[in-house]
């Protein structure tokens, strides 16, 4: 088999912008009760800076992050999706722990792990460069919240429609 490199550079690419669009998200839709300007971070930009192959079915991503945080600290870790198209689970996201400095613009560099699921492969994921594929894409993701204060709490979002999170990233 011919494997047509260009392709599946840009497939990695496009599930890495997925990446990006779930941190961004996660800040957006983020609303702890009791927790005051939590629901203010900001993204402010999102970079790819590496893309490496770990194995046959995963990939190592280091991401630059830019976040506005005009509020507390805020510390992130068990950070966790599944992306799912019609039932199935296409692939798993880890990103490692990381805290957001209080009053702050800043960009972190983060680490995410991202794993495909069973029987599934990296052009699997070709068919998202059509953006009409996208109607049934969801996102589990989860991550535990913890303000300096120790406040702490675990936000978990289930189905939630990968085009409702792509416009909320914009």
């Amino acid at each position: 088999l011919c494997i047509d490199v260009k392709q599946l550079n840009m497939k990695k690419i496009r599930f890495a912008t997925l990446v990006l669009a779930v941190l961004t998200a996660l800040f957006s839709l983020s609303g702890c009760n009791g927790v005051k300007k939590l629901e203010d971070l900001k993204v402010t930009s999102a970079n790819i800076e590496s893309i490496m192959p770990d194995g046959l079915k995963g990939m190592v991503l280091n991401l630059a992050v830019g976040v506005d945080n005009p509020g507390v600290q805020v510390s992130l870790s068990e950070i966790s999706c599944s992306f799912k198209h019609s039932g199935k689970v296409l692939g798993m996201v880890a990103v490692d722990p990381f805290t957001l400095n209080a009053k702050t613009a800043d960009v972190y560099h983060l680490k995410a792990n991202v794993k495909l699921g069973e029987n599934t492969t990296l052009f699997d994921f070709g068919r998202f460069l059509d953006k009409s594929a996208l109607d049934g894409a969801v996102l589990d993701f989860s991550a535990n919240v913890k303000l300096k204060s120790g406040l702490s709490k675990k936000l978990v979002y289930n189905d939630v429609p990968l085009k409702k999170l792509l416009e909320t990233a914009k």
